[in-house]
């Protein structure tokens, strides 16, 4: 039997979002805007994390135009860097002269949306944020941010959760030295309070396998290769 209470300290709490929820969280986005009076002749939506929020958030102010540009922590090499940097830098475009509102999801320690407003602001004429999710202790402050989670989670939203299942799923498969899909989602569950589906954990595994990470062996229980 695996040790929940163990596996509590290696996989984050977590909640997740629908598309329902981003919905409705980028509607409330709208509205502050509407009530600020501030009219953004272009939003910018940061890769990879703003880029539906941004695409929706265009459609609620009648905007045609999106753009983005995108920051990581990684380096050319893969290696994680301590302070975000530009990957693939704004396309050559003259918005000097343009309110500009940047879009995120989510704003965990804050570093990233600082680095992006320290190299969008001499780009653009005005600049204001919007990000969906902020973390209470997050150093940086969204001009707009409908949800702020006092307390630290782990966000699933629906663009990114496959990547993060895939991650959860391979350790989980370590810690185990295998599982079967309903073990797996059991595992995730009451390790990290979120439900989980089991065709998204079937997909994950169907992934791992075309990469030839994963096997199923007898009793469709998955191995790590």
């Amino acid at each position: 039997m695996t040790d929940i209470n163990g596996l509590r300290k290696t996989f984050p709490e977590a909640v997740r979002f629908s598309w329902e929820d981003v919905e409705e969280l980028l509607w409330e986005v709208f509205i502050e805007l509407r009530s600020s009076g501030y009219h953004p002749d272009v939003v910018i939506g940061v890769s990879r994390g703003g880029l539906a929020p941004a695409r929706i958030l265009t459609d609620y102010l009648q905007s045609k135009y999106v753009c983005t540009f995108q920051m990581g922590h990684w380096g050319e090499d893969t290696s994680l860097r301590e302070r975000p940097a530009i990957v693939f830098p704004l396309p050559e475009v003259d918005l000097s002269r343009k309110k500009i509102l940047v879009v995120d999801d989510v704003s965990d320690e804050g570093r990233t949306m600082e680095e992006v407003v320290r190299y969008l602001s001499p780009r653009v004429g005005e600049i204001r944020t919007a990000v969906l999710v902020s973390k209470a202790d997050s150093r940086f402050q969204a001009d707009y941010c409908p949800k702020i989670m006092t307390k630290w989670r782990w966000v699933l939203f629906p663009w990114s959760k496959h990547e993060d299942l895939l991650a959860f799923t391979e350790k989980v498969l370590q810690i185990t030295g295998g599982a079967t899909i309903e073990e797996i989602v059991r595992i995730l569950e009451e390790s990290m309070s979120v439900e989980i589906v089991s065709r998204e954990i079937e997909k994950v595994l169907f992934d791992m396998q075309q990469a030839g990470e994963v096997t199923e062996g007898e009793d469709r229980v998955w191995t790590l290769i």
